[in-house]
This record gives structure tokens, C-alpha cells and sequence, in this order.
């Protein structure tokens, strides 16, 4: 029994307080577990790293000069599945180092604050750095001439700068001076992937804002309509995404916001809609035109592996229709491998007007000559105009929508499908980390669906729900709005990618 004097109350809480700070570091104190679990990533790890640098050793060196379609077959190359699986256990294996070695709450701290990261790719991205750093190679350009190129005070941009490379993105050759590394030359010229970064910076991350007040909102937080989402609380407005893309906009509005919560697009994307422009003069958002970019350059990251995992060769002379295509940035990568392929890419009117206008006839000329592309303007909530197809391609097309809507789409597809045409659903098929039958999980002590590995497939998903109601989908979830809509899942196959190729055909006699 104690029986030394009372404390005082300063006393007794600074007490309490180290008892709490003990807790906290007993709670990530090793256990046998954890150490046979960090034994168990030592040797995963290793012979991952063994099977990588075997890998490279088998890749040509790209030597000094790369011309612009060298570039275009370098988007195009496909990883082996010997070095695909190696990379994601690598990627895998670094989060679950995290997990066994990091303080917790300096961990959840971390997390807690990652979107800074995210908002100074965002502007480093905007502002084109990349291709700026590019001029003066591994040299580097100091932050006083960075600033001057982009317009952002030196000291700020350049502990922008830092952040970007402590997180692996851009490097610091001397104090104040940066250059591009292996990740940020990914950037440099490449519009397609800068609109998918910018994509994410307007209003989808307006929409991340307002995703906690939606979520326990009594009327939007059950609701799973397109047009009852966080996005309509962040861009004050009534109106689906999709539709709100395409609205036209004041000067004045598009500077101000509109009074939303949703402060605008920013850098060149605004500077040249509203340059030398009255505050009433009506103008075209920028998002749109952001976002169908963005779908050529999310296909060259994510879709490489679906020109090959998929035996498109044995087609042969098929016709592909591309249902809801954006401006068919998947069919003009197949337009280029597979020069017997025709295509009809079906979307709404502003979407075709910038692929007949701009995209194909920059990348693909030849194909709109040939007359082996056309463009269809098509609602794909009605039925498919066009009958008996090969091949009826509906890529990121129901991660946007609930299951009522899915079914409709799927349904619409149906009626027009004949007995030997398939429909080809890309789209995520959700791992969890228990994971799922059918689905090949990590090996232990990893998570089954690679845990960090699969980060941006989960990051998604949540995109997704603020925006518009839609849904990464499980395997069983997939194949319930399928059967729903009077179809049959015949296969999913499984691609050197996040983002899975599931084929459906009308059910067999019988079934």
C-alpha cells in the first residue's frame, strides 16, 4: 500500500501521461510472432530481389538516344510474370516491414497527413516541373531558377520540393537544387499521365473533403444514387459529374468556384481557359478535356497488361465495340498491335468530338483513314445499336456505377450480343486481405491481396464513392450484377495488372 504523501494534481497527470506513453510503446513492443514474420519477409524478399536483378539482366539498354516512338513501344512493353509477381511481393513486403518495425503512433501519424504529399505532386506536377528539370539533366536546376519558371516563391517551392523527395519523386543533387529521378521522368512530356494527376487534383480531391460530412449524412450517406455523392457538397451543385463536366461556365465562376468548396482547376489549365477572357464570357471546363486525357494515360498505366493477358491475336479480323470509350484510348493501343482489329468506340458527343478531332488523328491517323475506327455517339444505360459484335468492351465503365445501374448497362449489352460474342468487363476485382476463392493470394507472411501492393486499387474505390456512388467490385460482387443482368461469367484472367479482364457470354442452353 502506498503511503507516501498525495500528489498534486500537476503530478498526478504528468503520471498518467507516461503511463499512456508506456502503453503506446509496450503496444509495439516485438513479440515471437513478429519475429518470425520479419524472418519470414526476410527470405520472400530476397529471392524476389534475386528474381528482379535476373529479370533486368535480360533487358536491352535503351542507350542515349530514345525517339518519340521508341517511347510510345516503351508505354507498351509488358513486364514478364516472373518480374511482375517479383515486383508487387517487393512492393508488398515494404508495407509489411512498416507494419512489423514502425513506432504505431508515429505510423498513424504519418498516414494521417499523406495528403501534403499528394498536393505538392499535384502542384509539381500542374506546373509541368518535370519538364523543366528535364533541360538540365542529372545536373539539376537550382530552386532559385525553378521558382522563376514557375512562379512560386524559392524557400516554398523548394521544401515542396523535399517532400516530393523524401517520398522518392524528383531527387536533390546539392542544396536547393533538383533534378528529375527513375519515378519523376515518368512525367516529363507526358500529357497523358499529367491529366491523370491532375484529374485527381480538382475537383476529385475537392470531393475527398466533403466524403466525412456525406458518409454520416441521414439523407447521402445510404444513398448509392450518381447524384447524392460528396462531389455534389463540394461543387455545390445538383447535377451528376458527368454532366457537370460538360457544363459551360463564366470567367467569373471558373475563377471563383462558384462559391463551392471546390476552389477551381489551377496552373496552365486555367490560365489558358479564362486568358484574355471577360469575367462573363462563357467558357468550357477544363476538367473535361482533363479527363479524357487522363483515360489514354491511366490505360498506359494500368492497361498495358490487357493488350496481352488477353488473346486478342486470335481475333483476327473481330470487330471491337467499345462501349462508353471516352475517346477510345485502350482501342488505339490495340489499333497499333493488332492492325486487323476494327473498332466502334460509343460515348457521349463531347468525348467523340476530342477523339475524332485530337487523339486518333494525332496517334493513329492510318487506323481513321483505313476507315478502321468510327464513332458512335450512345447512351449505354439503352440497348446497344449495334448487333452481333465480336466483342463488346466495357472498361472502368461499372466501378462508376451502383448495382442497379450496372445491371441496366450489362442488360443494354445483352440484348445485342449474339451467340458468339463475349463481353469483356475491365475493371478492378477486389482482393481483401483475408482473401478470396478464385483470387491467387500473397505469399505469407504478406497480405492476400499485397496489401501495399494494391494501395491505389483500394484509393480508387474510395475515388469512386465520393464522385459518384461507384464500386470496386469482389469477385462474388461482380459476378451478382452479371447473373442480375441475364449474363454468365466464363472466365477471369488473371493480368500482370490492379485491374482484372472478366469475360461474359449469353448462358448456354440449359444453364
Amino acid at each position: 500500500m502506498y503511503c507516501g504523501p498525495l500528489e498534486d494534481s500537476q503530478t498526478y497527470h504528468c503520471r498518467t501521461q507516461a503511463r499512456k506513453y508506456f502503453c503506446c510503446v509496450m503496444a509495439s513492443s516485438p513479440t515471437v510472432r513478429d519475429v518470425h514474420q520479419l524472418l519470414q519477409l526476410l527470405e520472400v524478399t530476397t529471392q524476389a530481389v534475386r528474381t528482379v536483378i535476373n529479370e533486368w539482366s535480360k533487358i536491352p539498354s535503351a542507350g542515349d538516344k530514345v525517339d518519340d516512338q521508341d517511347k510510345r513501344k516503351a508505354e507498351t512493353q509488358i513486364l514478364t510474370r516472373e518480374l511482375f509477381e517479383a515486383k508487387r511481393t517487393l512492393i508488398s513486403a515494404t508495407g509489411k516491414f512498416v507494419e512489423l518495425v514502425a513506432t504505431p503512433s508515429e505510423r498513424v501519424l504519418e498516414v494521417s497527413s499523406q495528403y501534403n504529399e499528394s498536393r505538392c505532386l499535384h502542384i509539381a506536377v500542374g506546373l509541368r516541373v518535370a519538364d523543366i528539370l528535364a533541360k538540365a539533366g542529372d545536373i539539376g536546376v537550382p530552386v532559385h531558377q525553378l521558382s522563376d519558371a514557375v512562379g512560386i516563391e524559392a524557400q516554398k517551392l523548394s521544401r515542396v520540393m523535399r517532400c516530393l523527395c523524401s517520398i522518392h519523386i524528383f531527387k536533390e543533387v546539392r542544396e536547393d537544387c533538383f533534378a528529375n529521378n527513375g519515378i519523376s521522368a515518368s512525367l516529363i512530356h507526358n500529357e497523358a499521365l499529367r491529366a491523370y494527376v491532375m484529374m485527381f487534383s480538382f475537383d476529385l480531391y475537392s470531393a475527398s473533403d466533403a466524403l466525412p460530412r456525406a458518409l454520416l449524412d441521414p439523407e447521402l450517406g445510404p444513398s448509392y444514387s450518381v447524384k447524392e455523392t460528396a462531389f455534389q457538397k463540394a461543387a455545390n451543385t445538383t447535377a451528376e459529374r458527368w454532366n457537370w463536366l460538360e457544363e459551360e461556365v463564366t470567367v467569373a465562376e471558373l475563377q471563383s468556384g462558384s462559391g463551392s468548396a471546390y476552389p477551381g482547376p489551377f496552373g496552365p489549365e486555367l490560365t489558358q481557359a479564362v486568358d484574355s477572357k471577360s469575367p462573363e464570357t462563357l467558357v468550357k471546363r477544363p476538367e473535361h478535356a482533363v479527363f479524357g486525357l487522363a483515360m489514354v494515360g491511366g490505360g498506359r498505366v494500368f492497361g498495358v497488361a490487357h493488350l496481352f493477358d488477353y488473346p486478342w491475336k486470335s481475333l483476327g479480323e473481330a470487330l471491337v465495340v467499345d462501349v462508353g470509350g471516352g475517346v477510345g484510348g485502350f482501342c488505339l493501343e490495340l489499333s497499333h498491335l493488332y492492325p486487323d482489329l476494327k473498332f466502334i468506340v460509343q460515348d457521349r458527343p463531347p468525348a467523340l468530338e476530342q477523339a475524332k478531332t485530337e487523339i486518333w488523328p494525332q496517334q493513329n491517323p492510318r487506323a481513321v483513314e483505313e476507315g478502321r475506327v468510327t464513332f458512335m455517339p450512345h447512351d449505354f444505360f439503352d440497348e446497344n445499336p449495334v448487333k452481333g459484335a465480336d466483342v463488346y468492351w466495357l472498361r472502368y465503365i461499372l466501378h462508376d456505377w451502383s448495382d442497379e445501374y450496372c445491371i441496366q448497362i450489362l442488360s443494354g449489352i445483352r440484348k445485342s450480343m449474339g451467340f458468339n460474342s463475349r463481353l469483356l468487363i475491365c475493371d478492378q476485382v477486389m482482393n481483401t486481405t483475408l482473401g478470396f476463392e478464385g483470387i491467387s493470394s500473397a505469399p505469407e507472411p504478406l497480405p492476400a491481396n499485397y496489401g501495399y501492393f494494391a494501395r491505389y486499387s483500394h484509393q480508387r474505390d474510395i475515388t469512386m464513392m465520393s464522385i459518384i456512388n461507384g464500386i470496386e467490385r469482389t469477385p462474388a460482387q461482380i459476378e451478382r450484377v452479371i447473373n442480375l443482368a441475364g449474363l454468365s461469367l466464363s472466365k477471369i484472367y488473371d493480368c500482370r495488372s490492379q485491374v482484372s479482364v472478366v469475360m461474359c457470354e449469353l448462358p448456354k442452353a440449359g444453364k
